[in-house]
């Protein structure tokens, strides 16, 4: 164990003994914002600090996404759903985590399930995160009929200009053999003209001459 999860597993412990629910929040924060790929033993403990913190009153949103949050990265995906099923509410990033949970850990079909499932009872809720997570999805799979949907559903929703849904839209397209497939007349991705892709494009064609 690196001994930055051991100095965070500490902090964790001090966190549950004295039952300091806000200072839990702000280092779970802290843990996902500086360790992008946190160690099984440190996601963990932050899985028992929440679930000493699920005895307390009135748990917020944020309380329900940080446990689910740790199920999604640990992979363990029966209880992920069961705490996704169990939110009296849900946003943007609760949808997402239960997404990615399933497509992370192989269970694509799952992933799709929820992602229908936020189609149809949450729509306001899906962001650029969420179509990003099903262009990879699709792409890896080789899913060329759902990335088609997906593809009209950008567009439906008013996501054609994020270049985080831009990147993974090309590389989709790329994969499945479609890169010059034919747009209705009209039809364009905004994306295509941020100067910050472009730029990004023409370094990765260069890298790769």
């Amino acid at each position: 164990m690196s001994s930055s999860s051991n100095y965070y597993v500490s902090l964790l412990k001090l966190c549950c003994e004295s039952q300091n629910q806000t200072q839990a929040k702000k280092l779970h924060c802290l843990i996902l914002k500086t360790i992008t790929h946190p160690e099984t033993f440190l996601l963990n403990n932050l899985a028992y600090a929440h679930r000493v913190f699920d005895h307390i009153p009135q748990s917020n949103l944020f309380s329900w996404n940080a446990i689910l949050s740790i199920y999604s990265k640990l992979g363990r995906l029966s209880q992920m759903q069961q705490t996704f099923d169990l939110m009296p509410f849900r946003d943007g990033a609760s949808w997402n985590l239960a997404i990615s949970g399933y497509a992370n850990y192989g269970s694509s079909t799952d992933a799709v399930g929820v992602y229908k499932l936020m189609l149809k009872d949450a729509a306001m809720n899906l962001n650029q995160i969420t179509f990003s997570t099903m262009l990879i999805l699709c792409s890896n799979c080789r899913w060329m009929d759902l990335g088609k949907q997906i593809h009209g559903q950008i567009l439906k929703f008013g996501f054609e200009s994020y270049v985080f849904v831009g990147s993974p839209f090309l590389d989709m397209y790329a994969k499945l053999g479609l890169i010059f497939v034919s747009w209705p007349k009209g039809e364009r991705f905004h994306f295509l003209d941020n100067h910050d892709f472009r730029a990004n494009v023409e370094w990765d064609g260069e890298r790769g001459s």
